[in-house]
């Protein structure tokens, strides 16, 4: 959902409602306050310089983006309703807290750019829960200490997310093919975190293993909704869920055993046979169906005898004829 609800709970609850007729699994809702996420620097440090919020200062823009955590319990109980997962990305320890006391989360998720937030990540570990964690702007290192503080601190399982920490993300920065390393080099399950347009990377990523993915959701892409110059309307979100999961049934199925080759070649009678006439190419063919002899013994079943008359159309078998 991110800020995509522009400050209206209304709209907040109509997301959920949206999310459940797309056909998502879960709903996840972002926990901070503009001062546990930055300070009132006024400085150029603090202004965005480029991209979907170029011009903004950072203190004032979380102030717009926040979800306001006298929601969370309502947005919680709407999920639920609407049988849905809802979840939260914290951003300090007292937002851990927080989503204890409130909802209740059945998992966390970690934001790429709070991987280094130990104290935080410990806070999340002791909860006991598992963990969805971006790794857009990490390297090995960091990943490998997050992990470590997490799982030291009693996070059960952490799903690492590849993704590009643009808004929007450019797909020729994605290098998917790295997806299935990190199981090898940290021995997690993974997913991906997409800020790009369209599900096209969703469904690759499917195709290459990914067991979450996660995108964001919005009613409209008016100013209000913070995020939708990447996020998905809820007939393209539909749209996405169909895909992603007719691509994780057609990798993951158990195939299903094939019937006879009905149109497979095999040896028949073409001309009618009587017993102790010569087998020869005048009176058999490599034809359909393939309910004969496979044509791979055409050699030794050539200048052979028949055992008894054979009509045309009649599957040879090793007792229709002898040498």
């Amino acid at each position: 959902m991110s800020g995509n609800h522009g400050g209206d709970i209304d709209k907040a609850l109509a997301l959920v409602a949206a999310a459940k007729e797309a056909g998502v699994d879960a709903i996840k809702l972002q926990t901070y306050r503009p001062d546990t996420i930055t300070v009132k620097g006024k400085d150029d440090r603090f202004l965005l310089k480029t991209g979907l919020w170029k011009g903004r200062n950072l203190h004032d823009l979380y102030a717009d983006a926040m979800t306001p955590w006298d929601w969370h319990p309502r947005i919680a109980e709407e999920a639920r309703k609407h049988g849905l997962v809802c979840f939260s990305s914290p951003f300090d320890e007292s937002a851990v807290e927080f989503l204890e006391d409130a909802i209740d989360p059945p998992l966390y998720k970690v934001a790429s750019f709070e991987m280094n937030h130990f104290p935080m990540l410990e806070k999340i570990g002791t909860t006991g829960k598992p963990v969805l964690a971006s790794i857009g702007v990490c390297q090995k290192r960091d990943i490998d200490r997050a992990i470590e503080v997490l799982t030291k601190s009693g996070c059960p399982e952490v799903i690492l997310l590849h993704c590009v920490s643009e808004y929007p993300a450019n797909p020729k920065d994605f290098c998917l093919q790295h997806m299935p390393k990190l199981k090898k080099d940290f021995g997690t399950w993974y997913g991906l975190s997409d800020h790009s347009m369209g599900h096209l990377l969703a469904v690759a990523s499917t195709a290459l293993g990914a067991r979450v993915i996660e995108k964001h959701l919005c009613l409209d892409r008016c100013e209000s909704s913070i995020d939708g110059g990447f996020s998905m309307l809820p007939t393209e979100f539909a749209d996405l869920v169909e895909a992603v999961h007719t691509t994780h049934l057609a990798i993951s199925g158990k195939q299903i055993p094939q019937q006879p080759a009905f149109f497979k070649r095999s040896i028949l009678v073409s001309s009618p046979v009587k017993a102790g006439d010569r087998l020869t190419p005048e009176n058999l063919r490599v034809a359909r169906p393939g309910d004969g002899l496979c044509p791979s013994l055409w050699p030794e079943v050539l200048n052979g005898y028949a055992t008894r008359d054979l009509p045309v159309g009649h599957p040879l078998a090793d007792e229709d004829f002898t040498q």
